[in-house]
């Protein structure tokens, strides 16, 4: 080899020869179900082929096959798939091939974008079967771009004529495009022609009926993370996401503020889930805010926020910051100038609501001097409760097997055809399904046997021993846990006096008030004699499961 040859490969403007990939994808799409049903598909997927074939490529994969709109790059699954496997693939193609560019895409600037990544970063051509122009060359590229250019000045030339009635047609009180969760989807265009109708009609489905259960617990106050389970149990689950979508979503209470509408509202033409007024009392539970303020509902400094209610007007007390101080505060809203300091402060009138409760709660913390009579007593208090247990379940089970076979011939009666009203049937299927629930949760409320009474009484003595440590020490979630544990109904506040009044009590703290008497008095010798179980705790249910704090 002379020096000329060995040389070459620096010289500028010198071409390696590199062997040629051959492999390449195909990408097939229509816009309608009817260019799918006229084969449209199979054309473009059949002259796809036959160019491959012809140019000796190599087809590894093909993608699409389905009616996807291309106003958007990736919002078509398929298209996003083929994208995806493009760009994490080791061994890429050569090319990719399309029946006509615009099946590629239709968004203008950004499909320019994502032909010039795939063309200059990734090193994969693309290539109009159809025309035969392709990315392989500068000409080529100029060629394509302005194809998709193009493509984008169709759609807006198409979108002038369609859009004024697409405008009427959402004006009119209609809906355009997919229903949300809850909702049957009637009308001329649609894609299962099961729900098929010469009209649109969107209507509860069996989601949606369960789906309007759950706005009532909501607005009964009722917190997400139970409505799930409780929707769980009767048949749908759902992510929390996808419920704080529907809590602030106006479709719900037949509200359209579609993006076409232009900042203006509407009211649609279909089927209610939840009334205007009580869409709008969820959004300010939402907002922890009936009356103006703007609170965090987990906020460290304000944990009985919510939880304790005014002694004057039975209002629920809400925080507040006033953020030049720093100061936090808890406020009635339905007495005039009825507030208090939520946290002890140099300047405070009297001590915080947070301080007076850790104290408050100290009379419900176990002594150890006490702690042999709180034994006997909690298992005698045990004996009680689950003795009656059984009697009301006797009571629940009768009634659950008359619901159950309720609705078992309901549904056999639907198989059959005696059912003729299907919104009739879902409402009455839903109603059967709650009552069963409700049922259910009664039954798992009264306590079980427990194969270790010991070690449950062991972990209620270690658990009240530190309960107002607990509370004291803990971050804001653990507050609230605590709070609730052992007053389930919330508290009252008098606030001119500044004292707590009990509305309900946890019956395994109730029982080491009586014992120690609210003070923590000690009883002579940590006496066992206790032959009775304490009177406070009839009816009322043992949380045998609320001690993993």
């Amino acid at each position: 080899m002379n020096i000329e040859e060995q040389f070459q490969s620096f010289a500028k403007g010198y071409d390696k020869k590199v062997a040629k990939n051959n492999n390449v994808f195909i990408y097939t799409r229509v816009s309608s179900k009817d260019q799918e049903q006229n084969k449209s598909l199979v054309t473009q997927l059949d002259q796809a082929r036959a160019y491959a074939l012809a140019n000796g490529y190599n087809v590894m994969s093909e993608f699409g096959g389905t009616y996807e709109s291309a106003s958007g790059d990736f919002t078509r699954k398929e298209f996003k798939k083929l994208i995806d496997e493009v760009r994490r693939s080791k061994n890429k193609p050569y090319g990719i091939l399309l029946n006509t560019i615009n099946r590629f895409s239709r968004s203008g600037g950004s499909g320019v974008a994502l032909a010039t990544e795939l063309v200059e970063i990734l090193g994969v051509h693309i290539m109009d079967v159809s025309t035969g122009n392709t990315t392989e060359t500068e000409q080529g590229k100029l060629l394509i771009y302005q194809e998709l250019l193009k493509a984008r000045q169709e759609n807006i030339d198409r979108l002038k004529h369609t859009l004024p009635g697409m405008v009427r047609h959402i004006k009119e009180g209609k809906w355009l495009g997919n229903a949300p969760k809850g909702y049957a989807h009637f009308g001329p265009k649609v894609k299962d022609m099961k729900y098929y109708a010469p009209e649109q009609s969107i209507k509860l489905n069996e989601e949606g009926y369960l789906l309007k259960k759950a706005w009532q617990w909501k607005i009964q106050g009722e917190r997400d993370y139970i409505i799930l389970k409780k929707l769980e149990v009767l048949g749908l689950k759902i992510s929390k996401q996808t419920l704080s979508d529907i809590w602030r979503n106006p479709f719900y209470c037949g509200i359209s503020t579609h993006k076409m509408l232009d900042g203006i509202v509407v009211k649609g033409q279909w089927e209610k889930m939840v009334s205007e007024m009580d869409f709008l009392l969820v959004q300010k539970i939402l907002e922890g805010n009936n009356f103006g303020y703007k609170q965090e509902k987990s906020n460290p400094y304000r944990p009985l926020n919510g939880f304790i209610t005014c002694s004057c007007c039975g209002n629920k007390l809400t925080g507040y910051e006033v953020k030049k101080k720093g100061v936090h505060y808890y406020k009635c809203q339905g007495c005039k100038g009825g507030s208090i300091n939520a946290n002890t402060t140099k300047k405070s009138i009297g001590e915080g609501a947070n301080d007076l409760f850790t104290e408050f709660l100290a009379q419900y913390a176990l002594t150890e001097q006490t702690v042999k009579a709180f034994e006997v007593q909690l298992k005698l208090t045990y004996g009680l409760l689950s003795g009656e247990s059984k009697d009301d379940n006797i009571l629940f089970q009768k009634e659950l097997d008359k619901y159950e076979s309720k609705l078992k011939t309901l549904k056999q009666n639907r198989m059959m055809g005696l059912v003729d009203d299907e919104e009739l049937y879902l409402e009455m299927k839903s109603e059967l399904e709650a009552k069963i629930f409700d049922i259910k949760k009664k039954m798992e409320g009264n306590p079980e046997e427990l194969s270790n009474l010991d070690k449950y009484v062991s972990e209620s003595v270690t658990v009240s021993q530190n309960i107002n440590k607990y509370w004291a020490n803990s971050g804001v979630e653990m507050k609230k846990r605590v709070q609730e544990l052992v007053f389930p109904n919330g508290l009252v506040l008098d606030m001119k006096n500044r004292v707590y009044l009990t509305k309900d009590v946890n019956v395994v703290f109730e029982i080491n008030r009586v014992v120690t008497g609210g003070k923590g008095d000690k009883i002579e010798n940590g006496s066992e004699e206790i032959s009775e179980p304490s009177s406070v705790v009839a009816g009322t249910r043992l949380e045998r499961a609320t001690f993993g704090l």
